[in-house]
């Protein structure tokens, strides 16, 4: 492997890969996809990480941490000027997985009490339109619910006759299995149309520095998915909250517009 060929997400015309995800041996995952950081992030994972957004052809951007970040600046991108600056190392997709979800402790002082006060804000706020929600459409009083990506719409009906008809985004999703949450924004199995306007929290995020809304995917528990579409409602001024489960889990939406059918 030519792991120096690979930054960025792009791949050098020399190198043997291509944008097919590789496979190697991981001695503690077994048979994964190649990944690549720099040294610095594979030795302190709890920084802050440099990388292009996943796309579904490069699920596992190349990411390097602020000190390599200042060498990338000064050209705008990786060249044969500062690339030898970088030095590279080869993660399986698990253990990259593993150790971004770590740079989500990094927030520290004054910038943890900013996250955790904006957080109780949008928790108070949704808060109080969920509840005037459930009230008004009777939620509870439903039989069934049905979500169709199609239309973009989840649908609470009695016996086959629609009730209620909720405009939705895709939020995200926890898996019980692997015990994480999945942003939409990164979830390619996913229509385009459910996924749009939630990069919107992802921007937002990015221009605050709030690492939990700009990292695709990390440890968390059922209480972290509520939060996190807590929080994509207040940005998103949805109208409500639902939860949707599983075999494998939960999905997560915010309802942008409701109506009785």
């Amino acid at each position: 492997m030519a792991p120096l060929l690979i930054v960025h997400g792009l791949r050098s015309p020399d190198s043997p890969m291509t944008t097919d995800h590789v496979l190697i041996n991981c001695e503690q995952h077994g048979e994964a996809y190649a990944t690549f950081v720099c040294a610095h992030l594979a030795a302190e994972p709890v920084q802050e990480w440099f990388c292009d957004y996943p796309t579904e052809d490069n699920t596992w951007p190349d990411s390097w941490c602020a000190q390599c970040n200042l060498e990338f600046e000064k050209h705008g991108r990786w060249n044969e000027e500062n690339e030898d600056k970088l030095s590279i190392k080869l993660l399986c997709h698990n253990c990259y997985v593993d150790a971004r979800s770590q740079s989500l402790d990094r927030l520290h002082g004054d910038a943890l009490e900013a996250w955790n006060a904006f957080s109780r804000e949008c928790c108070s706020t949704i808060q109080k339109r969920q509840e005037a929600f459930l009230a008004e459409y009777e939620i509870s009083k439903h039989k069934r619910w049905d979500w169709d990506q199609d239309t973009g719409e989840l649908v609470f009906s009695n016996d086959g006759v629609p009730a209620v008809v909720a405009s939705i985004e895709f939020v995200g999703s926890i898996s019980t299995i692997s015990d994480t949450w999945l942003w939409s924004w990164a979830n390619f199995s996913l229509d385009e149309n459910v996924r749009t306007l939630i990069k919107r929290v992802r921007d937002f995020g990015e221009a605050r520095s709030y690492p939990r809304l700009t990292t695709p995917k990390w440890l968390a528990t059922e209480v972290d998915g509520w939060e996190m579409t807590t929080i994509a409602a207040y940005i998103l001024e949805a109208r409500g909250v639902y939860r949707t489960s599983d075999d494998n889990g939960f999905t997560f939406l915010a309802l942008t517009d409701v109506r009785r059918a």
